[in-house]
């Protein structure tokens, strides 16, 4: 299965550039917080509006690139590289800029005009698979293209210890940059351009402007849903550091080891779970994820033991892998025509839920405490599950895919 999407326009371009995203992104992310606080001099305060602020100005761009992407003759090469231009640039302020006001403005601006990338190539590789023979392998093609990002992020924070220790913060925003200006040489030597109509699927329904999520419940009630798992997500990501070392008294190197962990986990389940989408609706395997992601999240509370966080890992990689390998294929489907406008809506889910499970993180630790945390990220979970219960079903059908 996997061999026929090679043959597919531009995939095999973009599988190599999602590992190259992951793997660049995965080096100086889990360590700006150090950079930030260790060299630049930020208190914890400054760190979260840096964060909140770069998230805000994420979803602001998304939203008005989804907007244009796929009812306007712009092309999503174009796109995609100037997206990656600034993504250089955003990890390149490192070497000029270290006034702390200054340098959280800028970051928030060129990681704003950064975070399109991602879904236009998601964007771009489904307007590939509907103008190719393999069409009704949608679900599965995202899957790998997730799993690939997934794959780099496992090497990622290796290499940026590795470029740490070597050349210090210097060494660790150049590996990105020159990562990130790669994948920018890759697009625009390897991408060919795709002839789609603006209506892109064989569907009776034609749309001519983009949607308004607010406006159409079969658009914002998922939307919700997705940014509900994800604050259950990034809650747990925010205070599991805290819960092993405050709480649990275990080492430090626990904490990685659970991470990788899951990592690990999550790019193989990708793949066999983008294979059952073609058996099972994605509905129903978003539900199945919501199940298994609650249950650990509720376990971890019920336990308070770091043996049965290690066990639960294999929960986890499970609803991440369904989540971040079959989620954005489910908005898609909703939105054959708009496949740009599809992605971003599943891109800016995530980046409403990072922002909001970090704030309310922070917030549920100090009001119920480490050990009840995880019970308020498992409401988040099951709730998250319960609406996507009641979202209609997708458009996409398997009838008109034939």
């Amino acid at each position: 299965m996997f061999s026929a999407l090679l043959h597919i326009k531009n995939y095999k371009l973009f599988v190599v550039n999602m590992m190259l995203l992951g793997m660049g992104i995965a080096i100086t992310v889990p360590y700006l917080v150090l950079f930030a606080t260790n060299d630049l001099g930020m208190t914890s305060s400054q760190y979260g509006l840096l964060l909140a602020l770069a998230a805000i100005s994420q979803f602001i761009m998304n939203t008005i690139v989804a907007r244009f992407s796929d009812t306007h003759q712009i092309n999503r090469k174009v796109i995609i590289i100037a997206a990656l231009f600034m993504g250089a640039v955003s990890f390149s302020i490192y070497f000029y800029i270290h006034e702390i006001w200054i340098f959280i403005v800028m970051y928030a601006i060129f990681q704003g005009c950064f975070a399109p990338a991602m879904p236009q190539m998601y964007a771009s590789a489904r307007e590939s698979i509907n103008a190719s023979t393999s069409r009704s392998k949608a679900k599965f093609a995202n899957a790998v293209l997730r799993s690939m990002f997934s794959f780099g992020f496992l090497f990622g924070p290796l290499i940026g210890a590795l470029l740490l220790k070597a050349n210090g913060y210097s060494g660790l925003f150049g590996g990105t940059i020159s990562i990130i200006l790669f994948t920018l040489i890759l697009q625009v030597f390897f991408f060919k351009d795709i002839k789609t109509k603006h209506s892109v699927t064989d569907a009776t329904h034609v749309e001519t402007t983009a949607p308004n999520m607010l406006k159409d419940k079969v658009l914002f009630v998922p939307f919700l849903a997705f940014i509900l798992l994800h604050i259950g997500q990034w809650m747990y990501t925010l205070n599991m550091p805290l819960f092993v070392t405050n709480y649990l008294h275990e080492s430090e190197s626990y904490v990685g080891g659970l991470a990788s962990l899951c990592a690990g986990l999550e790019v193989p389940f990708m793949v066999v779970l983008g294979i059952l989408s073609a058996k099972m609706t994605t509905r129903t395997l978003l539900m199945l994820g919501g199940l298994f992601g609650g249950l650990f999240y509720f376990s971890i509370g019920v336990f308070e033991s770091l043996i049965m966080m290690f066990v639960g890992q294999l929960f986890l990689a499970i609803f991440l892998a369904i989540l971040l390998g079959l989620g954005i294929s489910y908005f898609q489907d909703i939105l054959p025509d708009f496949p740009g406008y599809a992605s971003t809506l599943f891109a800016n889910a995530m980046v409403i839920g990072q922002l909001c499970g970090n704030l309310l993180g922070g917030i549920m630790s100090q009001w119920v405490g480490l050990g009840n945390v995880f019970f308020v990220s498992a409401g988040s979970i099951f709730i998250g599950m319960v609406l996507i219960f009641f979202t209609k079903d997708q458009k996409f059908t398997e009838e008109q895919m034939e």
